[in-house]
Formats: structure tokens, C-alpha cells, sequence
């Protein structure tokens, strides 16, 4: 892209140049159609320039929006997973304060179990003391004396030795207890445990969450600031394009203008008598050189004679709505893909030259002021005219031949 400033200056310099011409016309100063003035930049150039860089930044405008719409849902999905994850750090907040409960209560039913199995070994100590101290011969005599029955007797005998066992049945039973607390207890340490590095994991990604928001955030914000600056852009290229549009429309009344003052006087560009110029290489047979495209001259010259008929408008850029003989030329090569010159007397020397015995369909043929477009036979296509628009009715050597050159 080029500087804004740059564009003016060259606006400027176009305006000056228009000035000057119409001066000209003021001092009774002859201007031919299609002369030979070339400018550095006309207003076209710079209109089209500033329509490709306007291209460009509605481009870059369009890639800035896609952008930040990315951005948008980036961070639209970052703020749902903190979402989520703060729902889950809520329910694993309940879940630990739930297992810390769990392992109060098994706590205390580890310590209840302790005590009683405490109690119950204190009990049977002292019943087994108690049993042994006050037992004799003579309590196991009485057993027999006082029993009605040997049933009897031996019932009473089990009841001691049952008192033992019922006492190391319930201390096991005590530890069995005591270890499955224990246990489970441990095992609620370990889901515990298991917790908490959850909720560390956790809070990791919420606080990496919050760093790719907040980088996503402004990120934003610069794509923000370069939208910004590309609208301004926007704004600079559409009035450079205004005003090259209005400096177009005034060139195009003065140079309609002129072309009516001298519409009655000008038959066709060239002057002089049919021959040749001074080019020595007219004359020469051994000027033939080889086409070098896949366009043929035929092809070239069935396209140009489609627009037989339409206007001739000096200064003109339009094969339906009118161009000059050098802009026929142009606009026919360059709907081929060809760059030639856009002024008649630049073609002189554009190209390959041809002898006049070796010219083909397709070559270009340049006159004093002219420039058209042979198409076989012994005749040329050509914009003519202000009265006869693009004719293919003239012969060749219908002026004096300054060059004949070979494009294709």
C-alpha cells in the first residue's frame, strides 16, 4: 500500500496537468487525438490502486472478524468449562466435607468399640477371679448333693467352663469390630486423600482457565484496535476513489470537449501519403519473427472485430462504449493477458519488428498519431474515428506505416 500523502500529491499533480490543458485550448493550442503525453500516474492509476488496497483491507477487515469471532467462542467455551468446573469443585467441596464426617463418625465408633472391649476385658478378669477364687472340692461336692439329676450336675459343671468361653468369644468379637473400624477408617483416609488432590487439580485448571481467558480477552482487544485502524483505512481509500472519480469525470467533459472541436476535422489518425518511415527493417524480408504464443492472430482479430461499430471516444477505456485507436489496441491485447502500451507512438518500439512483406494477422501497425490492429487481407481493425468508431474497412497503406510489430 502506498501513503495517503503520496496518493494526494499525485491527485494534485493530475488536477495541474488539467489545468494546464485547458489553457492550452484557451491560446487556440492544436491537440491531437490520441497524442503522445504520458503522466506518471493518471487518475485511473490511482483510483485503481486505491480500489485494490480498499480490496485489501475489507480483506484484512474480513479475516479480523473471522478472527475474533473464533476468539468469542474460544472464550464462550473457556467460561462454560469454568462453569463446569466450578459446579465440580462445589460438589467435591460436599463430597470432602461429607468424608471428613464419615471419618469423625467411624472415629468415634472406633473409639466406643475400644472402650467396651476395655470393659468387657476388665468384666471378665474379674468373674474369672472371681470364679476361681471362691471354687473348691467341696462347691463341686455340693453341686452333686444339691442336683436331682446327673442332667442336673453336669449342666451346672458347662456353666463354668461356658462363662470362659462366652467371655473370649465376645473379646474376639471386640477386635473383630475394632479392626473392620479401623479399616474402613483407613480406607476413608485414602478416599480422602484422594479428594483433596482433586480438588488441587482443580483449582490448576481454574487458574489456567483464568490465564487463557484473560489472554484470549486481549487478544481481543488488539484485533479490536486493528478493525479500528482498518476502517479508518476504509474511509481514506473511498475518498481518494471519490475524488480520482471526480477528477475522471472532469477529464472525461474536457477531453469530450476537444474531441467535439476537432470531430469534424479528424477522419482517422495518420497523415501523409501511403509508403513508409525511416524504419530500415520495414523493407527488410529478413524481419519475420516466430509467434511465441499459444493466441493466434486469427483469434486476436476475430475478437477485435466484435466491436466494429462502437464509438471512438478520445481518451476512452471501453471497447462498447467507446476508446481511442491506442486504447482499442490495449484493451483487445489485454483481454488476452497481453501488457502493451496504452499510446499510439509507444508501440514503435514495443514487440518484435516485422518487414511489411512478412506481416500477419495480428500484428500491429503504427501511423503518424495511430496505431491499429492488421487482421489479413490487406486491411486493419481499428478505432477510426469520432464519425466512423471502430471500422475494418481500410487498407493497409492507407497512411504512411512508421512500424509494424509483433506481440503475439
Amino acid at each position: 500500500m502506498k501513503g495517503t500523502v503520496h496518493k494526494k500529491f499525485r491527485s494534485i499533480l493530475v488536477s495541474f496537468l488539467i489545468i494546464c490543458i485547458a489553457l492550452a485550448c484557451m491560446r487556440g493550442d492544436a491537440l491531437k487525438p490520441d497524442a503522445d503525453i504520458v503522466y506518471a500516474d493518471t487518475p485511473e492509476d490511482i483510483r485503481d490502486e486505491a480500489k485494490e488496497d480498499l480490496d485489501d483491507v475489507n480483506d484484512l477487515i474480513k479475516d479480523i472478524n473471522q478472527l475474533q469471532e473464533k476468539i468469542a467462542e474460544d472464550i464462550e467455551g473457556a467460561i462454560a468449562d469454568m462453569e463446569k468446573l466450578a459446579n465440580a469443585q462445589n460438589q467435591l467441596a460436599d463430597s470432602i466435607l461429607a468424608k471428613n464426617e464419615e471419618i469423625d463418625a467411624t472415629t468415634k465408633e472406633l473409639l466406643a468399640a475400644n472402650k467396651a472391649k476395655e470393659k468387657a476385658y476388665e468384666d471378665m478378669k474379674l468373674r474369672i477371679k472371681y470364679m476361681y477364687e471362691n471354687s473348691s472340692d467341696e462347691d463341686v461336692l455340693a453341686i452333686f448333693l444339691e442336683s436331682q439329676s446327673i442332667a442336673e450336675v453336669l449342666s451346672r459343671l458347662e456353666y463354668f467352663d461356658s462363662v470362659h468361653e462366652s467371655d473370649r468369644r465376645l473379646m474376639i468379637e471386640y477386635e473383630i469390630i475394632i479392626e473392620e473400624t479401623e479399616n474402613i477408617q483407613m480406607q476413608l483416609m485414602s478416599d480422602l486423600d484422594q479428594l483433596l488432590d482433586m480438588q488441587v487439580d482443580y483449582s490448576t485448571r481454574q487458574d489456567a482457565l483464568v490465564m487463557y481467558i484473560d489472554e484470549l480477552s486481549k487478544e481481543s482487544t488488539d484485533y479490536a484496535s486493528q478493525l479500528d485502524n482498518a476502517k479508518k483505512q476504509v474511509a481514506e481509500y473511498e475518498a481518494i476513489i471519490a475524488e480520482q472519480e471526480r477528477i475522471i469525470r472532469e477529464q472525461e467533459a474536457l477531453a469530450a470537449k476537444l474531441a467535439a472541436e476537432q470531430a469534424a476535422k479528424y477522419e482517422g489518425g495518420g497523415a501523409g501519403e501511403a509508403g513508409f518511415g525511416s524504419a530500415a527493417y520495414l523493407t527488410d524480408p529478413s524481419y519475420d519473427p516466430p509467434f511465441t504464443s499459444d493466441i493466434t492472430g486469427e483469434e486476436l482479430v476475430n475478437y477485435a472485430l466484435r466491436f466494429v461499430g462502437n464509438p471512438y471516444k478520445w481518451g476512452g477505456n471501453s471497447l462498447t462504449k467507446g476508446c481511442d485507436c491506442s486504447g482499442f489496441v490495449n484493451l483487445i491485447y489485454k483481454h488476452f493477458g497481453f501488457d502493451v502500451p496504452r499510446y499510439s507512438q509507444s508501440f514503435r518500439t514495443f514487440g518484435e519488428p516485422v518487414a511489411y512483406e512478412n506481416i500477419k494477422a495480428g500484428d500491429i501497425v503504427v501511423y503518424p498519431g495511430h496505431v491499429a490492429i492488421y487482421m489479413g487481407n490487406g486491411y486493419i481493425v481499428e478505432a477510426q474515428s469520432t464519425k466512423r468508431g471502430i471500422t475494418c474497412n481500410r487498407i493497409l497503406e492507407c497512411h504512411t506505416i512508421l512500424a509494424i510489430r509483433r506481440v503475439l
